[in-house]
């Protein structure tokens, strides 16, 4: 694509020594060499041998190598670039000329880390993409809401069943096929990082918001269904995040609209709801989206939303756990992480640990208060830096394995490529599973 052609130059001079010629559009291993990278930039003291080896076991370049690059891109940055990679507004996909005026001004004024788009359609969302990436100066992670296809978001795409159904009916095996055809589907249309899988287990008939987005109301089953699909995507070339941390399944609640508790013991909490996540984490998976609930358990200030909590983003999930991939907020304008007292949403957030603030209410005062909190002394350099760095290791590798030209689609192309017979005939064969009466 265009776009990688400029400033953006190092990205793909990297692909091209990691490959040992010309950039391939396969990024099995460059998502394994992710894995080892950021192991360096998370400053752990965790080796790189005592990661899974099943991404591991294809990796043959020197990280230190990898890392100098994101390094020597950050010290071309200042504090307020840095600072701007830590937010992804979300946007309409609207190519009309108003809000590509609105957009590229936020571009220009912020230097976003990356953008999610709500619901549209695929060709305007493509080209806005397109004009993204062309003006922003470091390259933009596009994210998606895409966990049954992108037609959960976009329209005249292919749709896949409820997570529900396809673990009633599918082997994992097929759950691995599924997400590498929506990896697939995911890099013609741009995208970098899927918000999938739904690792919450459905434990509570009365939650209103999780339902058949979850893939069972046990965790073996979540487990082994949300990790083949995880793998799918990532070895499809597009970052899995597993949500929604630590677990959404057990209330009766909407975090869109209230603070929902979960009201678990932390051993209740171990055998059901973390192990789905931990799991996940033992499989070097790279992505997790922290929700805003109440965990007695977790966090002893029940007002707290668990993705403003220091002990359970990082006491957690970072240092129990072990987690070193990339930490998604949810959605910032939900209601279950609202309050009038205390520190700024997205001060917070940052300070719990996350490394991304996603669709913070008005980005540019995000942007504002995490500069303000920096020029106070609340706000590190040391801590804007540690996300920075770790956002650009997951940019320089999951855009490395982009071709240095890729197609330019008209309408009808794009249509083509996003419903190949390969994609059609597989997405037909699961609706002929689960439609099958037992």
């Amino acid at each position: 694509m265009n776009y990688l052609l400029r400033s953006d130059r190092w990205f793909v001079s990297r692909c091209a020594r990691v490959r040992g010629g010309r950039p391939s559009g396969r990024l099995l291993p460059s998502l394994s060499l992710l894995l080892v990278l950021l192991v360096g930039c998370a400053g752990s003291d965790t080796t790189a041998q005592q990661l899974p080896t099943h991404l591991l076991d294809i990796c043959n370049q020197r990280t230190d190598s990898l890392l100098q690059e994101a390094t020597q891109q950050i010290e071309k940055m200042t504090i307020e670039e840095q600072i701007g990679q830590l937010i992804i507004p979300i946007w309409e996909p609207r190519y009309d000329s108003a809000s590509q005026a609105r957009y590229l001004q936020l571009i220009d004024k912020i230097r976003p880390g990356g953008i999610l788009f709500r619901k549209g359609e695929p060709y305007d969302q493509y080209w806005l993409t397109r004009l993204l990436q062309e003006r922003s100066r470091i390259p933009l992670l596009i994210t998606a809401d895409a966990e049954w296809g992108l037609a959960m978001r976009l329209q005249g795409t292919i749709r896949y069943p409820r997570m529900k159904l396809l673990a009633d009916h599918c082997t994992p095996e097929e759950m691995y096929t599924l997400g590498q055809h929506m990896a697939q589907q995911c890099r013609v249309m741009g995208i970098h990082v899927s918000f999938a899988p739904v690792l919450d287990v459905n434990n509570n008939p009365k939650n209103p918001v999780i339902g058949t987005r979850s893939l069972g109301a046990t965790p073996d089953i979540v487990i082994s269904h949300g990790l083949a699909l995880a793998r799918g995507l990532e070895d499809g070339g597009v970052l899995s995040v597993a949500k929604h941390f630590p677990g959404h399944g057990n209330t009766d609640k909407d975090s869109h609209k209230t603070l929902p508790t979960v009201s678990g013991s932390l051993e209740e909490l171990e055998r059901v709801e973390l192990a789905p996540f931990r799991a996940y984490i033992e499989a070097g998976l790279g992505g997790i989206m922290v929700a805003h609930l109440s965990v007695p358990a977790l966090e002893p200030d029940v007002t707290c939303p668990s993705s403003l909590s220091h002990a359970v983003v990082t006491g957690l999930l970072r240092e129990q756990l072990g987690f070193k991939g990339l930490i998604f907020t949810d959605g910032l304008e939900m209601r279950g992480v609202q309050r009038t007292e205390g520190l700024p949403i997205s001060v917070a957030a940052i300070l719990a640990g996350n490394d991304l603030l996603l669709g913070p209410l008005d980005p540019l005062q995000s942007y504002e208060e995490l500069l303000s909190a920096y020029h106070a002394g609340v706000l590190s350099e040391e801590t804007i830096r540690d996300r920075c760095l770790r956002i650009l290791c997951y940019k320089l590798l999951l855009h490395a394995g982009e071709m240095v030209e890729r197609p330019i689609y008209n309408k009808e192309e794009l249509y083509e490529a996003l419903h190949t017979p390969e994609l059609v005939s597989f997405a037909k064969e699961l609706q002929n599973k689960v439609s099958q009466k037992k």
